[in-house]
Protein backbone atom coordinates (compact mmCIF):
# COMPACT_ATOMS: atom_id res chain seq x y z
CA UNK A 1 0.00 0.00 0.00
CA UNK A 2 3.02 2.72 0.82
CA UNK A 3 4.51 1.87 -2.52
CA UNK A 4 1.01 2.77 -3.99
CA UNK A 5 0.86 5.80 -2.36
CA UNK A 6 4.36 6.93 -3.19
CA UNK A 7 3.42 6.40 -7.18
CA UNK A 8 -0.08 8.64 -6.32
CA UNK A 9 2.69 11.27 -5.18
CA UNK A 10 5.20 10.78 -7.89
CA UNK A 11 2.42 11.72 -10.39
CA UNK A 12 0.53 14.36 -8.37
CA UNK A 13 4.02 16.46 -8.73
CA UNK A 14 4.99 15.48 -12.01
CA UNK A 15 1.39 17.43 -12.84
CA UNK A 16 2.48 20.92 -12.28
CA UNK A 17 6.15 21.22 -12.38
CA UNK A 18 6.22 22.97 -15.89
CA UNK A 19 3.72 25.84 -14.53
CA UNK A 20 6.11 28.02 -12.96
CA UNK A 21 8.46 28.23 -15.96
CA UNK A 22 5.98 28.98 -18.48
CA UNK A 23 7.33 32.73 -18.36
CA UNK A 24 10.35 31.69 -18.96
CA UNK A 25 8.69 29.50 -22.47
CA UNK A 26 7.81 32.86 -23.15
CA UNK A 27 10.67 34.35 -23.89
CA UNK A 28 13.21 31.63 -24.78
CA UNK A 29 10.79 30.37 -27.41
CA UNK A 30 9.01 33.83 -28.26
CA UNK A 31 5.77 32.47 -27.39
CA UNK A 32 2.40 34.84 -27.17
CA UNK A 33 -0.09 35.02 -24.61
CA UNK A 34 -2.29 33.09 -26.92
CA UNK A 35 0.61 29.78 -27.51
CA UNK A 36 1.17 30.24 -23.68
CA UNK A 37 -2.92 29.08 -23.63
CA UNK A 38 -2.49 26.30 -26.20
CA UNK A 39 0.14 25.06 -24.11
CA UNK A 40 -1.94 24.84 -21.11
CA UNK A 41 -5.06 23.59 -23.25
CA UNK A 42 -3.16 20.70 -25.20
CA UNK A 43 -2.35 19.19 -21.24
CA UNK A 44 -6.26 19.53 -20.60
CA UNK A 45 -6.99 17.80 -23.70
CA UNK A 46 -4.64 14.74 -23.15
CA UNK A 47 -6.36 14.52 -19.76
CA UNK A 48 -9.58 14.64 -20.77
CA UNK A 49 -8.66 11.97 -24.01
CA UNK A 50 -7.50 9.50 -22.30
CA UNK A 51 -9.72 9.64 -19.77
CA UNK A 52 -13.14 9.11 -22.19
CA UNK A 53 -11.08 5.89 -23.50
CA UNK A 54 -8.96 4.75 -20.70
CA UNK A 55 -11.84 2.64 -18.86
CA UNK A 56 -12.25 0.97 -22.03
CA UNK A 57 -8.58 0.13 -22.41
CA UNK A 58 -8.57 -0.54 -18.44
CA UNK A 59 -11.50 -3.44 -18.74
CA UNK A 60 -9.50 -4.88 -21.77
CA UNK A 61 -6.07 -5.14 -20.24
CA UNK A 62 -6.49 -4.00 -16.26
CA UNK A 63 -6.53 -1.45 -14.15
CA UNK A 64 -2.86 -2.09 -13.00
CA UNK A 65 -1.22 -2.43 -16.60
CA UNK A 66 -3.14 1.09 -17.50
CA UNK A 67 -1.77 2.79 -14.80
CA UNK A 68 1.64 1.34 -15.77
CA UNK A 69 1.11 2.81 -19.39
CA UNK A 70 0.36 6.24 -17.81
CA UNK A 71 3.46 6.08 -15.61
CA UNK A 72 5.38 5.19 -19.32
CA UNK A 73 3.91 8.17 -20.84
CA UNK A 74 4.62 10.38 -17.84
CA UNK A 75 8.23 9.61 -18.09
CA UNK A 76 8.29 10.30 -22.26
CA UNK A 77 7.25 13.84 -21.27
CA UNK A 78 9.46 14.44 -18.78
CA UNK A 79 11.71 13.40 -21.72
CA UNK A 80 10.69 15.95 -23.87
CA UNK A 81 11.05 19.05 -21.86
CA UNK A 82 14.50 17.88 -20.72
CA UNK A 83 15.36 17.59 -24.17
CA UNK A 84 13.23 20.36 -25.83
CA UNK A 85 14.90 22.48 -27.93
CA UNK A 86 11.95 24.00 -29.45
CA UNK A 87 8.54 25.07 -28.92
CA UNK A 88 6.90 21.92 -30.31
CA UNK A 89 8.74 19.80 -28.24
CA UNK A 90 7.11 21.55 -25.21
CA UNK A 91 4.00 21.06 -26.88
CA UNK A 92 4.13 17.34 -27.25
CA UNK A 93 5.65 17.29 -23.84
CA UNK A 94 2.73 18.72 -22.21
CA UNK A 95 0.33 16.66 -24.44
CA UNK A 96 2.27 13.47 -23.02
CA UNK A 97 1.73 14.87 -19.69
CA UNK A 98 -1.81 15.08 -20.03
CA UNK A 99 -2.45 11.70 -21.93
CA UNK A 100 -0.64 10.10 -18.60
CA UNK A 101 -2.49 12.02 -16.05
CA UNK A 102 -5.14 10.61 -17.64
CA UNK A 103 -4.04 7.03 -17.83
CA UNK A 104 -3.27 6.83 -14.49
CA UNK A 105 -5.77 9.13 -12.62
CA UNK A 106 -9.06 7.24 -13.70
CA UNK A 107 -7.71 3.82 -12.54
CA UNK A 108 -4.83 4.72 -9.35
CA UNK A 109 -8.34 4.90 -6.91
CA UNK A 110 -9.62 1.51 -9.01
CA UNK A 111 -6.38 -0.38 -7.62
CA UNK A 112 -6.32 1.12 -4.19
CA UNK A 113 -10.52 0.03 -3.72
CA UNK A 114 -9.22 -2.95 -5.05
CA UNK A 115 -6.30 -3.64 -2.61
CA UNK A 116 -8.20 -2.25 0.26
CA UNK A 117 -10.64 -4.02 2.76
CA UNK A 118 -14.43 -2.29 2.99
CA UNK A 119 -14.10 -0.92 6.46
CA UNK A 120 -10.41 0.99 5.73
CA UNK A 121 -11.77 2.24 2.06
CA UNK A 122 -13.04 5.73 3.16
CA UNK A 123 -9.72 6.31 4.81
CA UNK A 124 -7.87 5.19 1.91
CA UNK A 125 -9.42 7.38 -0.54
CA UNK A 126 -8.92 9.95 1.77
CA UNK A 127 -5.19 9.50 2.35
CA UNK A 128 -5.09 9.47 -1.90
CA UNK A 129 -6.70 12.97 -2.25
CA UNK A 130 -4.38 14.34 0.67
CA UNK A 131 -1.07 13.30 -1.25
CA UNK A 132 -3.05 14.45 -4.87
CA UNK A 133 -2.76 17.99 -3.63
CA UNK A 134 0.25 18.04 -1.96
CA UNK A 135 1.78 16.64 -5.17
CA UNK A 136 -0.25 19.31 -7.39
CA UNK A 137 1.20 22.12 -5.23
CA UNK A 138 4.86 20.19 -4.79
CA UNK A 139 5.55 21.06 -8.55
CA UNK A 140 5.21 24.58 -8.49
CA UNK A 141 6.71 24.65 -5.53
CA UNK A 142 10.36 23.26 -6.80
CA UNK A 143 9.68 25.04 -9.75
CA UNK A 144 9.50 28.47 -7.98
CA UNK A 145 12.76 27.68 -5.56
CA UNK A 146 14.73 26.75 -8.46
CA UNK A 147 13.55 30.05 -10.16
CA UNK A 148 15.06 31.87 -7.20
CA UNK A 149 18.24 29.83 -7.35
CA UNK A 150 18.89 30.24 -10.79
CA UNK A 151 16.43 33.00 -12.07
CA UNK A 152 18.42 32.94 -15.43
CA UNK A 153 17.27 29.68 -16.44
CA UNK A 154 18.43 26.26 -15.88
CA UNK A 155 14.88 24.87 -16.19
CA UNK A 156 16.00 21.51 -17.41
CA UNK A 157 17.12 20.22 -13.46
CA UNK A 158 13.79 19.99 -12.06
CA UNK A 159 13.10 17.84 -14.98
CA UNK A 160 15.76 15.65 -14.10
CA UNK A 161 15.06 14.89 -10.88
CA UNK A 162 11.05 14.46 -11.57
CA UNK A 163 12.46 11.77 -14.47
CA UNK A 164 14.25 9.75 -10.97
CA UNK A 165 11.14 10.16 -8.88
CA UNK A 166 9.39 8.89 -12.26
CA UNK A 167 11.80 6.06 -12.93
CA UNK A 168 11.16 4.88 -9.14
CA UNK A 169 7.96 4.61 -8.81
CA UNK A 170 7.24 2.60 -12.29
CA UNK A 171 9.38 0.51 -10.46
CA UNK A 172 7.23 0.78 -7.57
CA UNK A 173 4.23 -0.23 -9.67
CA UNK A 174 5.75 -2.92 -11.39
CA UNK A 175 6.74 -4.51 -8.19
CA UNK A 176 3.06 -4.16 -6.62
CA UNK A 177 1.23 -6.92 -6.42
CA UNK A 178 -2.51 -6.05 -6.63
CA UNK A 179 -5.72 -8.00 -6.86
CA UNK A 180 -6.43 -6.62 -9.67
CA UNK A 181 -9.63 -7.69 -11.82
CA UNK A 182 -8.77 -9.94 -14.65
CA UNK A 183 -8.48 -8.48 -18.23
CA UNK A 184 -11.25 -9.46 -20.26
CA UNK A 185 -9.68 -9.04 -23.71
CA UNK A 186 -13.33 -10.09 -25.58
CA UNK A 187 -15.12 -7.23 -24.23
CA UNK A 188 -15.68 -5.06 -26.89
CA UNK A 189 -13.85 -1.83 -27.43
CA UNK A 190 -15.84 1.35 -26.40
CA UNK A 191 -15.69 4.45 -24.26
CA UNK A 192 -16.42 3.23 -20.46
CA UNK A 193 -17.94 6.46 -18.68
CA UNK A 194 -21.21 6.06 -16.15
CA UNK A 195 -22.17 6.24 -13.17
CA UNK A 196 -24.62 2.95 -11.67
CA UNK A 197 -28.25 3.52 -11.49
CA UNK A 198 -27.98 3.27 -7.64
CA UNK A 199 -25.76 6.35 -7.41
CA UNK A 200 -26.69 8.81 -9.88
CA UNK A 201 -28.77 10.76 -7.89
CA UNK A 202 -25.65 11.17 -5.18
CA UNK A 203 -22.58 11.50 -8.27
CA UNK A 204 -24.73 13.98 -10.04
CA UNK A 205 -26.49 15.90 -7.19
CA UNK A 206 -23.55 16.63 -5.88
CA UNK A 207 -20.33 14.66 -6.48
CA UNK A 208 -19.47 15.46 -9.66
CA UNK A 209 -20.71 19.23 -9.61
CA UNK A 210 -18.45 19.40 -6.50
CA UNK A 211 -14.90 18.61 -7.70
CA UNK A 212 -15.83 20.19 -11.16
CA UNK A 213 -16.22 23.57 -8.82
CA UNK A 214 -13.17 22.35 -6.92
CA UNK A 215 -10.90 22.27 -10.10
CA UNK A 216 -12.31 25.14 -11.49
CA UNK A 217 -11.75 27.83 -8.75
CA UNK A 218 -8.49 25.98 -8.21
CA UNK A 219 -7.35 26.12 -11.75
CA UNK A 220 -8.62 30.06 -11.49
CA UNK A 221 -6.87 30.62 -8.37
CA UNK A 222 -3.34 29.26 -9.86
CA UNK A 223 -3.96 31.83 -13.13
CA UNK A 224 -4.52 34.47 -10.47
CA UNK A 225 -2.06 33.95 -7.86
CA UNK A 226 1.24 34.23 -9.35
CA UNK A 227 0.52 38.08 -10.46
CA UNK A 228 -1.14 38.96 -7.24
CA UNK A 229 2.19 37.96 -5.64
CA UNK A 230 3.98 39.67 -7.71
CA UNK A 231 2.35 42.57 -7.38
CA UNK A 232 1.85 42.39 -3.56
CA UNK A 233 5.11 41.39 -2.46
CA UNK A 234 6.86 43.64 -5.16
CA UNK A 235 8.56 41.71 -6.84
CA UNK A 236 8.85 40.50 -10.73
CA UNK A 237 10.03 36.56 -9.64
CA UNK A 238 7.80 34.16 -10.90
CA UNK A 239 8.84 31.48 -8.27
CA UNK A 240 7.20 33.52 -5.98
CA UNK A 241 3.69 32.22 -7.32
CA UNK A 242 4.78 28.64 -7.74
CA UNK A 243 5.71 28.80 -4.15
CA UNK A 244 2.03 30.31 -3.11
CA UNK A 245 -0.09 28.02 -4.92
CA UNK A 246 2.20 25.39 -2.77
CA UNK A 247 0.90 26.67 0.47
CA UNK A 248 -2.73 26.91 -0.92
CA UNK A 249 -2.43 22.81 -1.51
CA UNK A 250 -0.63 22.11 1.25
CA UNK A 251 -3.78 24.08 3.47
CA UNK A 252 -5.68 21.74 1.94
CA UNK A 253 -3.79 18.68 2.07
CA UNK A 254 -3.33 19.27 6.22
CA UNK A 255 -6.80 19.89 6.46
CA UNK A 256 -7.66 16.52 5.32
CA UNK A 257 -5.85 15.20 8.54
CA UNK A 258 -8.29 17.00 10.56
CA UNK A 259 -11.45 14.64 11.18
CA UNK A 260 -14.04 16.27 12.28
CA UNK A 261 -16.46 16.33 10.62
CA UNK A 262 -15.76 12.50 9.51
CA UNK A 263 -19.41 12.22 7.78
CA UNK A 264 -18.52 12.60 4.13
CA UNK A 265 -21.76 14.85 3.05
CA UNK A 266 -21.23 17.23 6.43
CA UNK A 267 -17.96 17.74 5.06
CA UNK A 268 -18.30 17.79 1.66
CA UNK A 269 -20.88 21.00 2.63
CA UNK A 270 -18.25 22.45 4.82
CA UNK A 271 -15.10 22.16 2.37
CA UNK A 272 -17.75 23.60 -0.54
CA UNK A 273 -18.28 26.68 1.87
CA UNK A 274 -14.92 27.20 2.90
CA UNK A 275 -14.43 26.93 -0.98
CA UNK A 276 -17.04 30.00 -1.62
CA UNK A 277 -15.54 31.90 0.93
CA UNK A 278 -11.26 31.80 -0.16
CA UNK A 279 -12.05 32.01 -3.52
CA UNK A 280 -13.82 35.24 -3.66
CA UNK A 281 -11.35 36.27 -1.12
CA UNK A 282 -8.53 35.81 -3.76
CA UNK A 283 -10.34 37.40 -6.38
CA UNK A 284 -10.84 40.25 -4.10
CA UNK A 285 -7.57 40.44 -2.94
CA UNK A 286 -6.93 41.31 -6.89
CA UNK A 287 -8.09 45.13 -5.92
CA UNK A 288 -6.09 45.07 -3.07
CA UNK A 289 -2.79 43.73 -3.34
CA UNK A 290 -1.98 43.18 0.29
CA UNK A 291 -0.23 39.93 1.04
CA UNK A 292 -1.19 38.88 4.51
CA UNK A 293 -4.96 38.59 2.74
CA UNK A 294 -3.67 37.08 -0.25
CA UNK A 295 -2.03 34.90 1.87
CA UNK A 296 -4.80 34.09 4.28
CA UNK A 297 -7.18 33.88 1.29
CA UNK A 298 -5.41 30.87 -0.63
CA UNK A 299 -5.15 29.13 2.82
CA UNK A 300 -8.83 29.11 3.16
CA UNK A 301 -9.22 28.48 -0.50
CA UNK A 302 -6.57 25.32 0.12
CA UNK A 303 -8.79 23.69 3.05
CA UNK A 304 -12.16 24.50 1.36
CA UNK A 305 -10.37 22.55 -1.67
CA UNK A 306 -8.82 20.30 0.36
CA UNK A 307 -12.22 19.02 2.32
CA UNK A 308 -14.36 18.99 -1.17
CA UNK A 309 -11.92 16.85 -3.01
CA UNK A 310 -11.65 14.49 -0.04
CA UNK A 311 -15.25 14.43 0.78
CA UNK A 312 -16.23 13.67 -2.86
CA UNK A 313 -13.57 11.41 -3.80
CA UNK A 314 -15.07 9.11 -0.48
CA UNK A 315 -18.45 9.43 -1.71
CA UNK A 316 -17.44 8.42 -5.49
CA UNK A 317 -15.86 5.54 -3.84
CA UNK A 318 -18.84 4.68 -2.20
CA UNK A 319 -21.17 4.80 -5.70
CA UNK A 320 -18.01 2.81 -7.10
CA UNK A 321 -18.82 -0.05 -4.65
CA UNK A 322 -22.16 -0.29 -5.92
CA UNK A 323 -20.86 -0.79 -9.87
CA UNK A 324 -17.57 -0.43 -11.75
CA UNK A 325 -15.39 0.93 -10.44
CA UNK A 326 -13.56 1.85 -13.36
CA UNK A 327 -16.35 3.84 -14.82
CA UNK A 328 -17.04 5.67 -11.73
CA UNK A 329 -13.47 6.51 -11.38
CA UNK A 330 -13.29 7.75 -14.60
CA UNK A 331 -16.38 9.92 -14.97
CA UNK A 332 -15.16 11.73 -11.56
CA UNK A 333 -12.07 12.82 -12.46
CA UNK A 334 -13.52 14.18 -16.08
CA UNK A 335 -15.76 16.15 -14.07
CA UNK A 336 -12.29 17.01 -12.49
CA UNK A 337 -10.28 18.13 -15.25
CA UNK A 338 -13.89 19.63 -17.48
CA UNK A 339 -13.53 22.11 -14.18
CA UNK A 340 -9.87 22.75 -14.45
CA UNK A 341 -10.08 22.93 -18.43
CA UNK A 342 -13.83 24.91 -19.35
CA UNK A 343 -14.30 27.80 -17.15
CA UNK A 344 -10.34 29.22 -17.32
CA UNK A 345 -10.49 29.05 -21.28
CA UNK A 346 -14.26 30.64 -20.85
CA UNK A 347 -13.40 33.54 -18.55
CA UNK A 348 -9.83 33.96 -21.23
CA UNK A 349 -12.29 34.39 -23.87
CA UNK A 350 -14.83 36.37 -22.28
CA UNK A 351 -11.64 38.81 -20.60
CA UNK A 352 -10.95 39.82 -24.23
CA UNK A 353 -14.52 41.43 -24.45
CA UNK A 354 -14.87 42.58 -20.94
CA UNK A 355 -11.40 42.97 -19.04
CA UNK A 356 -9.49 40.18 -16.94
CA UNK A 357 -11.04 40.65 -13.52
CA UNK A 358 -14.71 41.37 -14.57
CA UNK A 359 -14.37 37.89 -16.64
CA UNK A 360 -13.15 35.78 -13.19
CA UNK A 361 -16.15 37.44 -11.51
CA UNK A 362 -18.84 36.33 -14.26
CA UNK A 363 -17.16 32.86 -14.23
CA UNK A 364 -16.73 32.87 -10.30
CA UNK A 365 -20.62 33.78 -9.70
CA UNK A 366 -22.16 30.97 -12.26
CA UNK A 367 -19.59 28.21 -10.32
CA UNK A 368 -20.98 29.69 -6.97
CA UNK A 369 -24.44 28.96 -8.19
CA UNK A 370 -23.57 25.53 -9.31
CA UNK A 371 -21.91 24.94 -5.76
CA UNK A 372 -24.72 26.11 -3.62
CA UNK A 373 -27.06 23.72 -5.64
CA UNK A 374 -24.33 20.95 -5.09
CA UNK A 375 -24.54 21.69 -1.24
CA UNK A 376 -27.81 21.28 -0.59
CA UNK A 377 -28.24 18.38 -3.00
CA UNK A 378 -25.90 16.38 -1.01
CA UNK A 379 -27.57 15.86 2.12
CA UNK A 380 -30.63 14.54 0.45
CA UNK A 381 -28.93 12.51 -2.31
CA UNK A 382 -28.65 8.63 -1.34
CA UNK A 383 -27.44 5.72 -3.05
CA UNK A 384 -30.35 3.88 -3.65
CA UNK A 385 -30.39 -0.30 -3.63
CA UNK A 386 -31.55 -1.66 -7.28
Amino acid sequence: MKRMFFVILAVAFSTNLASPFFPLYHKEYGLNTAMITVLFAVYALGVLAMLLVGGAIAERSGPRTMALLGLGLAVASTLFFIGARSALALYAGRLLGGIAVGAFMGTSNTLLLQMTAPQRRARVLGLSSTLNLFGFGLGPALGGFWLQLVPAGGVRLPFAILLVVLIAALAALFSLKSPAEEPRSAVPFAIRLGIPASGKNLFWGAVGPAIFVGFALAGIAFSLLPGLARAAFGSGDPGIGGILIFLMTSAGALAQLVRRPADSRVRLVWGLATLAVGSWGVVSAESLAQPVLIILAAAIQGVGNGWTFQASLRLAGDVAVQGDRIRVMSTYFLCAYLGLSLPVVGAGELSLAIGVLPSIEVIGGLLTIVLLAAALLVRRARVTTV
